[in-house]
């Protein structure tokens, strides 16, 4: 009753209440939160679906997670448009499934090529930050090149988001340097071979960063 309800608000506590029951990562109930959040009429209620397909998504919940990132112009085929806070959401449950690495390898060029459109051509910047650290996980080209570039904006969040994913690709520093960057990966034959590597200079770091908390 809750889901069918006319007012948003009910619509999205109805979400929440079926993801908190013990039938919320059902299959009949992944297949609800698919729907609405692809196609309620409130960005709020869209979201709150989202969020509860998050933590159990997989293969499945790919397609709608993409479609929902390419739909900030127009709407899709039974896909509405995605303002920001849908689109933040679908990035974050994106995020969550590659995270896990439970997609489909099939399934990977087309993140790629979307997670990439977002970094270049998304207006929100939360979806370009997301963008930006799930990239962290797919070392092929032109990932990195796509990062370098992100380098030379002036908001340091963006640089700081792209020095850290091209550090866990690549196992190397340059300290945000994007002049530094583009000359190594055009000297190195295998910009991956110490990738999930600490760069000393980190190290160093780290050890002198003990403040007591994550």
């Amino acid at each position: 009753m809750a889901l069918e309800s006319e007012h948003a608000d009910d619509r999205r506590q109805g979400v929440i209440g079926l993801s908190d029951c013990a039938d919320g990562g059902t299959d009949w109930a992944m297949k609800v939160y698919d729907t609405i959040a692809r196609t309620d009429r409130s960005a709020v209620v869209r979201c709150a679906a989202i969020a509860a397909m998050t933590p159990r998504g997989g293969p499945r919940q790919v397609p709608t997670a993409l479609k929902l990132l390419s739909s900030k112009d127009v709407t899709a085929p039974e896909t509405r448009m995605a303002p920001a806070s849908v689109r933040w959401e679908a990035a974050k449950l994106l995020d969550a499934i590659v995270a896990r690495y439970d997609y489909q390898e099939s399934q990977r060029p087309l993140i790629v090529r979307t997670l990439l459109d977002c970094l270049s051509r998304d207006p929100d910047r939360q979806v370009r930050l997301s963008a930006i650290g799930t990239l962290a996980y797919f070392a092929e080209a032109p990932v990195p090149q796509a990062l370098i570039d992100v380098l030379d904006e002036e908001d340091f969040a963006f640089r700081h988001a792209a020095e850290m994913s091209l550090v866990d690709l690549t196992g190397m520093t340059h300290d945000y340097d994007s002049r530094r960057w583009r000359a190594w990966l055009e000297s190195t034959d295998d910009p991956f071979e110490r990738a999930g590597a600490t760069p000393e200079s980190m190290q160093e770091k780290q050890t002198s960063w003990n403040w007591g908390w994550e």
